[in-house]
C-alpha cells in the first residue's frame, strides 16, 4: 500500500468503546497493510488530508475502514462511501514539538473546571505513538 493509493469503503466503528480511541479500524488481513516497516505501528492517510492510528478489528470485512463521526466528517465521507487511503511512514525524528488544544465538550451543558496537570497526562496517554496536523479533531 506504500507509494500507491487505495480505496477503501467506509464503515462505522465497530463497538461504542472504541469511538474515541480516534484510530480507524480495518481487517486483520488488511491491518498489515499499514504496518509501518520495522515497527508494531500502523497509521493511515486518508483521502489525503490527515492520517490515523490503524488496528485490525473482527469485525471489520476485507476492504472496508472504520471510522468515528468526527472521522467521516474530516475526511467528508459517510458511511459506505470510497476513500482512498495509504500507509503512512513517518519520517525519522518524527517527534511533537508543539501541541496546543481547544477543547470543546461533546454534549452542551454546564462549565465544568479542567484539572491541566491530569488532562496533559491523559493526552500523553491516549494519543502517544498518534500523529496529529494543525486543525485534525481528535475524539
Amino acid at each position: 500500500m506504500a507509494g500507491r493509493s487505495s480505496t477503501m469503503i467506509v464503515t462505522n466503528t465497530p463497538a461504542k468503546d472504541l469511538v474515541n480511541t480516534n484510530f480507524a479500524f480495518v481487517s486483520p488481513s488488511d491491518h498489515r497493510n499499514f504496518v509501518v516497516p520495522g515497527s508494531k505501528l500502523a497509521f493511515a492517510l486518508i483521502a489525503d488530508s490527515f492520517v490515523l492510528s490503524v488496528a485490525g478489528h473482527e469485525a471489520i470485512p476485507s476492504g472496508r475502514i472504520a471510522f468515528n463521526a468526527v472521522h467521516r466528517r474530516q475526511a467528508k465521507v459517510s458511511t459506505d462511501d470510497p476513500v482512498s487511503v495509504n500507509r503512512f511512514s513517518p519520517p525519522e525524528n518524527f517527534n511533537l514539538a508543539l501541541l496546543t488544544l481547544e477543547l470543546e465538550f461533546v454534549k452542551k451543558g454546564k462549565d465544568e473546571q479542567v484539572d491541566a496537570v491530569l488532562l496533559s497526562q491523559q493526552i500523553r496517554k491516549k494519543f502517544s505513538n498518534q500523529v496529529s496536523a494543525a486543525s485534525l479533531s481528535l475524539s
